[in-house]
């Protein structure tokens, strides 16, 4: 009877091990996890709300799963919600007073869903919902959305769906709204009328990217105020020239008429711009046109621009004389084709204090002086260009931009230094000069003068990191990156090396081959909080070279570290990190403390789900370890306990003979 029951009992235990644990069991599934104020329930396969989510919830992230029909009842107890994303829940029918018990509710994402039908009070209850997201929702016209209970909708946003007109528009209170979204819908007519609800509100943003127009009334868009207006991707029926007499009258902030990467080919006459003496713009959109006949009189209608975006509008050179564009103070020009910077005539443009030029599909030289009549520019972007100077640089390429602040020369073409190329930009806070190879005159630093220079970006670029004198005068320095610089001999001992930079905060030594450092070379650095030493070849974790680590995120990551002393981890304050994911390390008896810190301080682990137990595909925080002890302390111990007993039977035979001594006296 005993064996039976012993054997009924096991069986049981069995059967309820394969029941909890066996994810095709209703009640076994996961849980929603918790976040701030709320719970993320997204793709569970869930078809109601679950117990588990408080009445109190205010968040309520419930995408990716289904729920065919939203009645008065799924959210009921819910009434402290704020923002409920439903998004790809299979929801064909919305039924009246949905949200009637959630007067607080401000955001509803109910994106991706195949809504058949929205009952006319569906919206009825909250109070001020602010944003309503319809995305990809087959809505066909703007009539089948009830608006009674939207008077206070910021943004709506109806991108990708079947809405084929404006009809509709007039049925909301727009008197709150700051966004209309109406990307890649079916909508090819704008007239006067559609667009009057929008006549006495100012600021709004409203998109239609994506639409094939066929037609826009001319003047449709008079006396419209808008924040910005977006028609990229719309002109693969119709030409630019009647969109702009559409637009005769507005007045916005931004104006995008760019084009996609599969787009027709759109070019536009200078003739068609004449409509901007009537349309006021700040700041213009072109990317991917071409310019039919580019004069200097193409742009003369612009006058007020501030910033105008030619990226990849396939340019060689801009006009000698350009006129309408001299309040422009944002250049940005792209991709294009330039054959030297000075081909962008920036002397039209006085009032200039942004210009790129980046990623230029040809070598761009640098000829001197070109730039000196902009003497307000405070960013220069050459990047990705292969820029090229005749001659060293950069003192004869730069003169004249004594406001530079940020200066990115990154991914250019080999190039001579001078002794201080940079002595005409004394104010650069910024400087980026990755992946472009230089070679110093002499051994003095480049950057002596640079007193207010905060970010330097030296990756890649072939620099001589036994050069002491590097980074003398760069007392402001606090973010530097040295990343890909080889270091010779791969132990890093240049104690003076950083000693020039008291501020720095953030040091990237990634892929730099080091496998050693000398324990003074950083101890002078107290407001480093950020040390990436990744990708090198580390096969021991120090620490003790640094000036704290309450506040140190170390970054040790592929290397060729296996085991990790737990005393060089275990002064990480709570703000302080390691990083040792692809590393090499074992798990086994060796790495015994540290896994076992590890598990204890999760969060100071980055990539914990990337650190593994070297060769066995395990996480290390699911290394499961039974160590005994050494052999060696094993032995130790037993002596030890010998000797206890031994001294512990002497003295009580000892005793024992003392005591029956007295008692026979």
């Amino acid at each position: 009877m005993e064996s039976f029951f012993v054997f009924y009992m096991s069986f049981y235990s069995i059967l309820f091990h394969f029941l909890v644990f066996n994810e095709a069991t209703p009640w076994a599934r996961r849980h929603c996890q918790q976040i701030t104020k709320g719970y993320d329930c997204n793709d569970m396969d869930l078809q109601s709300i679950p117990d588990e989510i408080p009445n109190s919830v205010q968040i309520l992230q419930f995408s990716f799963n289904y729920l065919p029909a939203l009645y008065n009842s799924t959210f009921q107890r819910l009434k402290s919600l704020r923002s409920l994303d439903v998004t790809r829940c299979s929801i064909t029918f919305i039924y009246e007073d949905v949200f009637t018990y959630q007067p607080h509710l401000e955001v509803l994402l109910l994106t991706g869903n195949p809504l058949v039908f929205i009952a006319s009070t569906a919206f009825s209850g909250p109070l001020a919902l602010k944003y309503l997201s319809l995305v990809q929702s087959k809505i066909k016209q703007l009539s089948d959305i009830p608006s009674e209970n939207l008077a206070y909708l910021e943004v709506l946003d109806l991108r990708g769906s079947n809405i084929r007109s404006l009809n509709g528009l007039s049925n909301f209170r727009w008197q709150n709204l700051k966004s209309l979204q109406l990307d890649l819908n079916f909508i090819d007519r704008i007239s006067f009328n559609d667009l009057q609800p929008f006549s006495n509100l100012a600021g709004v943003s409203i998109s239609f990217k994506g639409n094939d127009f066929i037609y826009i009334e001319p003047g449709a868009f008079h006396s419209l105020n808008l924040s910005s207006l977006d028609f990229s991707g719309c002109l693969n029926k119709m030409n630019i020239s009647s969109l702009l007499k559409g637009l005769e009258g507005i007045k916005t902030n931004r104006l995008n008429l760019g084009l996609y990467e599969t787009d027709s080919n759109v070019y536009i006459a200078s003739a068609a711009l004449q409509s901007f003496c009537n349309i006021f713009v700040s700041d213009l959109d072109f990317q991917l046109q071409h310019f039919l006949d580019l004069n200097n009189s193409t742009f003369h209608c612009l006058e007020g621009l501030k910033k105008l975006d030619l990226t990849r509008a396939h340019l060689n050179a801009l006009p000698l004389n350009t006129t309408g564009l001299s309040t422009l103070s944002h250049l940005i020009l792209d991709e294009n084709q330039f054959k030297d910077v000075c081909q962008s005539n920036t002397r039209n443009f006085p009032m200039l204090t942004h210009l790129s030029i980046s990623g230029n599909l040809k070598k761009l030289t640098f000829s001197n002086r070109c730039l000196d009549s902009l003497g307000l520019l405070e960013e220069l972007d050459l990047s990705v260009s292969l820029v090229n100077p005749r001659e060293p640089c950069c003192n004869n390429q730069l003169f004249g931009l004594g406001e530079l602040k940020l200066l990115n020369l990154s991914y250019g073409s080999p190039m001579f230094w001078s002794s201080k190329p940079f002595n005409v930009t004394p104010k650069l806070e910024h400087l980026d000069f990755s992946h472009s190879v230089y070679t110093l005159l002499n051994d003095s630093s480049p950057f002596s003068n640079l007193q207010s220079l905060r970010t330097l970006n030296l990756s890649w670029s072939n620099t001589d990191l036994t050069n002491v004198h590097l980074f003398v005068g760069l007392k402001a320095l606090q973010h530097l990156n040295l990343r890909g610089n080889a270091i010779q001999g791969e132990v890093l001992t240049q104690t003076e090396l950083f000693k020039c930079v008291p501020l720095l905060e953030t040091l990237v030594l990634s892929a730099c081959k080091i496998t050693s450092f000398d324990e003074n070379l950083f101890k002078g650095l107290r407001h480093l909080n950020h040390i990436d030493l990744s990708e090198n070849k580390f096969v021991k974790l120090s620490t003790s070279g640094f000036y704290s680590l309450d506040f140190l995120k170390l970054n040790f990551a592929r290397n060729d570290i296996t085991t990790v002393d737990v005393a060089s981890v275990a002064d990480l304050g709570e703000e302080g990190s390691v990083d040792l994911s692809y590393n090499p390390l074992v798990c086994n008896c060796s790495n015994f403390e540290f896994i076992h810190w590890v598990k204890k301080n999760k969060v100071k682990v980055k990539h914990l789900m990337e650190t593994f137990c070297n060769g066995t595909g395990t996480r290390i925080i699911d290394a499961k370890l039974q160590c005994d002890l050494p052999v060696g302390v094993l032995v130790f111990c037993a002596v030890l306990a010998a000797v206890l007993l031994a001294s512990a039977i002497f003295l009580l035979i000892r005793r024992v003979r003392k005591y029956s001594i007295y008692t026979n006296l």
